[in-house]
């Protein structure tokens, strides 16, 4: 006889009080590059990044390491970029390259079978890019036509802002992309900056999925070799911060009919002590759907449709973000209630519920974001770039076991303060 469920109960929940992390494997190719593996998953598929110290920092100029990535999957010196796209789309596989401020990622994605074929066009395309001035224009062209375009919303006008107020308009944090720069970058330029950092040197490469046992005799066939040429790479330097002496900046719009609003401060990286308390402090704040924030600003008192906050780790420093789009006539009002958020956790203690329901909120977005071999793969890419590894987020769960309200008081005070954060807005 069929048991009838009672619709009336609710079913059980159940505290999350630890995750069970993927095991990584490390190996070494016959020239010291780095491999780190996740194997897992049901399916014959593999991920593999490979990771080159060659962003926008390297660079130091805007443009170049992201034109100098996208242009390495446009032809080789064996292949044009139609004969790479036709390989790609019949083995329905996937290539994408992607520019951070430290690192580029070249990603590619197929059925474990397809590897062999696939990972001698991915050694073309990072060995012998052909770098073709016809596509360099086009590539050029496309962009600027983005740029001027994003360059017409708010949001990306405050933004831009917002990075030179809190580091500076020469720090490498704060330096924008403008106009001038698709007219100076040079083929030449895109050609020097792939052979000085596009090197084993300091090559890191990332597995994940069922990649077979055949991994590595396949990776030192095509990546591993000693006569790869190398380059001596100087020493990532990063001066201090120059922020704006000015509390308060409006980038005016007249025909915006909302404004952006950004409120932030720079912070530290994830190696600070008060890192991990303050991804719950920011969770509170703003971090989820049912935050103080979205609660205020949102629900309570109609100024928005959406808000958030976040706190970005860099490599040196972070930045702390409250973000959100306002009609342009209730912007004064949202920046104070923004505020008035700040001064509410640093005057009470969060009640013990809504501590308990954002804690649980935390632990399952923890065990959303390790679901599967893939994403995991990247947050551990995303560690090692801090040096830092799974016990990172070991310690994020003890924290989250541990916590106070008093606790999190405390550090309301020490970092919410109101003259601490710099108020960027774009449109009127």
């Amino acid at each position: 006889m069929t048991a009838i469920t009672n619709r009336l109960i609710g079913p059980e929940s159940k505290t999350i009080d630890k995750i069970d992390f993927l095991p990584v494997s490390g190996s070494t190719l016959d020239n010291q590059i780095r491999v780190s593996a996740l194997e897992a998953g049901s399916q014959e598929v593999t991920k593999i990044d490979f990771q080159f110290p060659a962003g926008s920092i390297q660079a130091k100029v805007p443009l170049l390491a992201s034109t100098t990535a996208n242009l390495m999957l446009e032809g080789t010196a064996s292949r044009n970029s139609m004969e790479i796209s036709e390989t790609i789309d019949y083995y329905g596989a996937y290539l994408n390259t992607q520019t951070y401020h430290h690192q580029t990622v070249i990603t590619l994605l197929c059925l474990t079978r397809h590897l062999p074929v696939l990972l001698e066009l991915v050694e073309e395309i990072i060995k012998s890019p052909s770098f073709p001035e016809k596509e360099f224009d086009i590539f050029l062209e496309k962009k600027r036509e983005e740029f001027l375009l994003e360059n017409e919303k708010v949001n990306t006008m405050a933004s831009r802002k917002f990075g030179e107020t809190l580091f500076g308009d020469h720090h490498p944090y704060g330096r924008q992309l403008k106009p001038e720069h698709f007219d100076q970058i040079t083929l030449d330029q895109v050609i020097r900056f792939h052979r000085d950092f596009y090197s084993p040197a300091n090559c890191r490469i990332f597995v994940a999925g069922r990649p077979g046992k055949d991994l590595i005799p396949q990776l030192n066939k095509h990546f591993g070799s000693p006569q790869w040429a190398s380059s001596h790479q100087p020493p990532e330097t990063m001066p201090p911060g120059n922020p704006s002496e000015e509390k308060f900046i409006l980038v005016e719009k007249n025909s915006a009919l909302q404004s952006a609003v950004k409120i932030g401060r720079p912070l530290f990286n994830n190696h600070h002590p008060d890192f991990i308390p303050l991804q719950l402090l920011n969770t509170i704040l703003g971090g989820y759907f049912g935050s103080r924030l979205m609660t205020s600003v949102r629900e309570d008192k109609g100024l928005t449709y959406g808000i958030g906050s976040y706190i970005m780790p860099l490599k040196h420093g972070g930045i702390w973000v409250i973000s959100s789009e306002v009609a342009c006539k209730n912007r004064k009002k949202a920046v104070e209630a923004i505020f008035e958020e700040f001064g509410n956790l640093c005057r009470k203690p969060v009640p013990e519920e809504e501590l308990e329901m954002v804690k649980n909120y935390m632990m399952g977005e923890l065990l959303r974001n390790f679901d599967g071999p893939f994403s995991t793969a990247d947050i551990y890419r995303n560690l090692q770039e801090f040096d830092l590894n799974f016990g990172f987020y070991k310690k994020m769960i003890e924290f989250l076991k541990q916590v106070t309200p008093i606790q999190l008081q405390e550090l309301a005070k020490k970092y919410l303060n109101p003259d601490d954060f710099w108020v960027v807005v774009a449109g009127m």
